[in-house]
């Protein structure tokens, strides 16, 4: 992965859990619109962290 596409899915890592912290259903899947599977995996799973994270420790 090269340093472009890792800030790449850095920046839809944020927006899908921006999204699903929201509840933004459109948000979510736009943020993962256009993916391979794999890399929507890869996505979904450190943005799901990301939430897990929030839930537990709460906002920034």
């Amino acid at each position: 992965m090269t340093r472009v596409d890792w800030i790449e899915e850095a920046a839809r890592v944020d927006a899908l859990a921006d999204a699903l912290l929201a509840g933004d259903e459109t948000a979510a899947a736009r943020a993962v619109a256009g993916l391979e599977d794999r890399q929507r995996d890869r996505v979904r799973s450190r943005a799901n962290l990301i939430v897990l994270w929030h839930r537990f420790a709460g906002e920034d």
